[in-house]
């Protein structure tokens, strides 16, 4: 009878993903390219060390190698390009690939001690920052910051993990010839795959990239208090906080000012990241629209730049500290008191 590795199903279930990122996404931005290329990287992965270790095919070690070597500088430039900094400067991410493939090739030994440090090494620069950094990357819609912002430290952290995986696997075929390594890939693996499937998912850009870079800063570099009351006249004036499609980087060359000035000025006057500025600006306009309108909750919250009811339900609530139907009850009853 013919056994069927766990893992096998992981794969399937990446498969479906993957085929629902290609039928769903419009693929103009270089981001959502790059998490998609990710997703396929760890689908033929997942596949190849499936029949690897399920069926014991010693052949497939090679390119089970060479897809290894590939996925954290993916990536790290699909990273890269969600923060708007795609181009050149991604290029050096091919040093690390092209030297495993040498060693794989000529120096077998030394893959084991250099694939661990290069998935350490690009998962550190994928975590790091975005657990530093609490603006959402200039590419990303403000109301999917959050998501995205996981979605990256997940990846970071499943880097880092593989490579606690590997070292594990190396030490277990030294001192016990290697017997607990295929139960543990057959578990990690699939962990792996459906982490990466999910957080890649959630990549989404927006096509801005290929504009002209930004525009020279035109005011004072220490005048934060011009640069937030430039943002909010815009709100106020044109509602431009009410686009779903809203990033960081379409702000500021709305501003002509450089991302970094923008979310300085309202972390430090505002005590908030970008999302939350944004959003509390969102959240005031439902407020209206609950107190006058009989509109649906869903269709007040795209009406103001909310991509889904979920996120509006929970930024209102901690906004407002009330749920939105909450809210619309109370401020109708004060209403009819009066």
């Amino acid at each position: 009878m013919l056994l069927v590795p766990v893992t096998l199903f992981a794969t399937a279930a990446l498969g479906v993903v993957l085929f629902r990122l290609l039928t769903q996404r419009d693929f103009h931005a270089t981001a959502d390219r790059l998490f998609v290329a990710l997703v396929a990287l760890y689908l033929v992965q997942s596949l190849l060390v499936s029949l690897r270790w399920g069926y014991g095919i010693e052949a497939l070690r090679l390119p089970i190698g060479l897809v290894a070597a590939i996925i954290p500088a993916c990536a790290w430039v699909a990273y890269r390009s969600l923060s708007g900094r795609s181009g050149l400067g991604a290029a050096w991410a091919t040093v690390p690939v092209a030297v495993t493939w040498v060693a794989i090739l000529g120096w077998r030994d030394a893959v084991d001690l250099i694939l661990p440090i290069i998935y350490v090494g690009f998962g550190l620069m994928i975590l790091i920052p975005v657990m530093r950094d609490c603006d959402p990357p200039a590419l990303t819609p403000i109301g999917d910051a959050r998501q995205t912002r996981r979605a990256l430290g997940l990846i970071g952290a499943t880097l880092i993990a593989s490579a606690a995986t590997d070292a594990f696997i190396v030490y277990d075929f030294v001192r016990n010839a290697g017997q607990a390594s295929g139960h543990l890939i057959s578990i990690v693996q699939t962990g792996f795959v459906m982490i990466i499937g999910f957080a890649a998912a959630s990549g989404r850009s927006t096509p801005e990239e290929a504009e002209a870079a930004p525009l020279p800063d035109l005011a004072d570099h220490n005048d934060h208090a011009l640069v937030l009351s430039r943002i909010e006249d815009l709100f106020v004036r044109e509602g431009f906080h009410r686009s779903e499609d809203l990033t960081l980087r379409r702000l500021s060359r709305r501003l002509r000012l450089p991302d970094r000035r923008i979310s300085e000025a309202v972390n430090r006057l505002r005590g908030v990241n970008l999302s939350q500025f944004v959003n509390e600006y969102r959240i005031r306009d439902a407020c209206v629209l609950l107190r006058d309108t009989d509109q649906s909750i869903l269709q007040i919250a795209l009406a103001v730049g909310f991509a889904s009811k979920s996120n509006f339900n929970r930024e209102f609530q901690r906004v407002v500290c009330q749920t939105p139907s909450g809210w619309r009850a109370a401020s109708r009853m004060s209403a009819g008191e009066e």
